[in-house]
């Protein structure tokens, strides 16, 4: 029973969140190029979604299709911009939508808050996942992610966005 009551006000929490959902970016030449890149022989099954950070020095980037996804989730790659040039600050290796940013920091920078479940996990809980000094946990499932519960934050990425698309360049066959 407690189970059920914790699993719906998650419910609730992630609903609310996703009405403070923010507004997938344009598409952005760059940061395709930078994962057609990534994708390589996977462009055809790749599907991304992109948000960038209220302050607007990050990006995230989930992206799901069969190189990308296994039964823990999917991937989620955490990116700084200079100019026209990305920069790996992270690679979540099994994320679920919702992604969040959290009011939580560490070392300077905002935890982002990320659901698991599948992979031997059971009833899927949400952790905080920590910036290092000079990258984000890969592994939400292990230490240093945090189990949390009704975290502040705000949703960046909802569960239920399709995604777009990865097509081939279009001077690339």
């Amino acid at each position: 029973m407690r189970t059920l009551a914790a699993t719906v006000v998650f419910a609730a929490s992630l609903w609310a969140g996703a009405a403070a959902a923010q507004t997938p970016p344009p598409e952005d030449p760059s940061l395709i190029a930078y994962l057609r890149d990534r994708a390589k022989k996977a462009l055809d099954t790749t599907r991304y979604t992109a948000a960038i950070t209220p302050d607007g020095a990050m990006t995230l980037v989930y992206l799901t299709g069969p190189n990308w996804c296994g039964s823990g989730g999917c991937r989620l790659l955490v990116l700084d911009r200079t100019g026209a040039t990305y920069r790996s600050v992270g690679e979540i290796s099994v994320a679920r939508a919702p992604i969040r940013l959290l009011e939580r920091q560490t070392h300077g920078r905002r935890d982002l808050g990320v659901y698991v479940a599948g992979g031997g996990i059971t009833e899927g809980y949400e952790v905080a996942v920590p910036f290092d000094g000079r990258r984000y946990a890969s592994n939400p499932t292990v230490p240093p992610a945090v189990r949390i519960q009704e975290a502040p934050g705000e949703t960046l990425i909802r569960a239920d966005e399709p995604g777009r698309a990865l097509e081939p360049s279009p001077d690339k066959p």
